[in-house]
């Protein structure tokens, strides 16, 4: 598919839509669609301040639970969406990410957000990576964006090392008026997977 613009309508406009494999295993982590025993962690990481400041700000324990459920009927509904993110260590759920319609335009994007005590630990790029990696391989899409405030660093530096680059900006959340925009391209994405499998 060369037209970026008609992403969203493919994968969503037949009976036949494309589906993404779960759960997906990492060296760390599963990836996994939502279930109503993930509502109680799920809770605690949106209703912390400062974890969720960039994503609309604190969530009440219901409105986090119509979130879980929302997420976990959409990923069955579309065969693609957003997907807890669970410590194989011990069953926790620490956030989520995963590639969504990106609201009011016709692009996917990934999104990702974690609880703050899994921060620094490299979580989010691994399992942004394999969402990435599921978007390409199993999605007739050729490239995925991302959308991220400029104050917002810590998810700056993820994009940037999962490949991703700047492509102009796009409206924000109340009450940010806009945000930037990133982009990756599935040539790109396939050029850093043959480099990482030592292929010339």
């Amino acid at each position: 598919m060369n037209d970026v613009s008609s992403a969203v309508e493919a994968l969503c406009g037949t009976s036949a839509s494309p589906r993404i494999p779960v759960p997906c295993l990492t060296a760390r982590l599963e990836l996994r669609p939502f279930c109503e025993e993930d509502i109680g962690k799920f809770s605690k990481v949106m209703a912390d301040q400062l974890a969720t400041q960039f994503i609309g700000g604190p969530k009440s324990p219901a409105a986090a639970a119509d979130s879980v459920r929302y997420m976990r009927d959409a990923f069955i509904d579309r065969g693609w969406g957003t997907l807890a993110v669970v410590q194989r260590s011990d069953n926790a759920c620490i956030g989520y990410c995963g590639v969504r319609p990106l609201q009011n335009t016709p692009y996917v994007e990934l999104a990702f957000a974690l609880e703050r005590m899994s921060w620094n630990c490299g979580y989010a790029t691994e399992a942004s990576e394999a969402s990435l990696d599921l978007a390409f391989r199993h999605l007739p899409v050729d490239s995925v964006f991302a959308t991220v405030y400029s104050d917002n660093r810590a998810s700056i530096r993820v994009l940037t090392k999962l490949g991703m680059s700047p492509h102009g900006s796009i409206f924000g959340a109340w009450p940010r008026s806009s945000a930037l925009l990133y982009r990756l391209e599935r040539s790109v994405w396939q050029a850093s997977r043959c480099k990482g499998n030592g292929e010339p």
